[in-house]
């Protein structure tokens, strides 16, 4: 082919258009871009190796570090409490003394009868909290009952005797219906008692003798 033909070729190829151009371009900036992690340098394992070094150092020596102020010092440990148990608070229930109460006069006992939960008061006893002592001459009565707004309250009874008891024999007992606590005094020896409360001797004495045990020492005199 000639010069002439060959200028005549070239003149009749068709010039690409301004799109096709800016498309060829952007064709080849992603293929530029898709090339250049596989041409990047991987770190070699020297590399690594001080790195991971300069990991352990830096966080391995932080007392050395803290005396030349590179980190904060570490927070010293405090001991709180040797004691793991939980302290659990409960609460005061108050105590009421009992002034109101009857009794009777008996050959072998004196009743005492105690009015735990008045009806008027909507009060309930609780039978399980009744607990009574008794001396040669006094008793303690002790019961808890509880309000309708649930409130609980203990109520107590210490009473010195004009005479004295026997306390082995002498009991408590609760009368469901009225919520009444009965208390039986057991006599030492049968008598007449004209008063509930006194200030009876807690020593033996010739009157707190049975009538028997004084006829026995009679004949054991004769």
């Amino acid at each position: 082919m000639s010069a002439e033909e060959q200028l005549d070729h070239h003149a009749e190829e068709p010039q690409p258009t301004a799109a096709q151009a800016e498309k060829a371009e952007e064709s080849g900036k992603e293929a530029a871009t898709t090339a250049t992690p596989a041409n990047e340098a991987q770190p070699s394992s020297s590399a690594k190796k001080n790195k991971a070094n300069s990991y352990y150092y830096w966080h391995g020596h932080e007392k050395e570090r803290a005396k030349h102020g590179d980190v904060a010092p570490m927070p010293t440990p405090h001991l709180v409490s040797k004691d793991d148990n939980v302290t659990v608070t409960v609460p005061v229930v108050p105590t009421v003394s009992v002034s109101k109460y009857s009794w009777c006069d008996g050959e072998k006992f004196v009743s005492v009868y105690v009015e735990a939960a008045p009806p008027a008061s909507g009060e309930t006893l609780a039978d399980d909290s009744i607990e009574a002592v008794f001396t040669r001459n006094s008793f303690t009565l002790s019961f808890t009952t509880t309000d309708q707004a649930g409130k609980k309250r203990t109520k107590q009874m210490v009473t010195r005797l004009a005479r004295r008891i026997d306390a082995d024999r002498s009991s408590t007992k609760v009368k469901p219906k009225t919520q009444e606590i009965l208390v039986k005094l057991a006599k030492r020896v049968p008598s007449v008692w004209l008063d509930l409360e006194g200030n009876a001797s807690d020593r033996d004495s010739a009157d707190d003798e049975p009538p028997e045990e004084k006829g026995e020492e009679e004949d054991d005199e004769e």
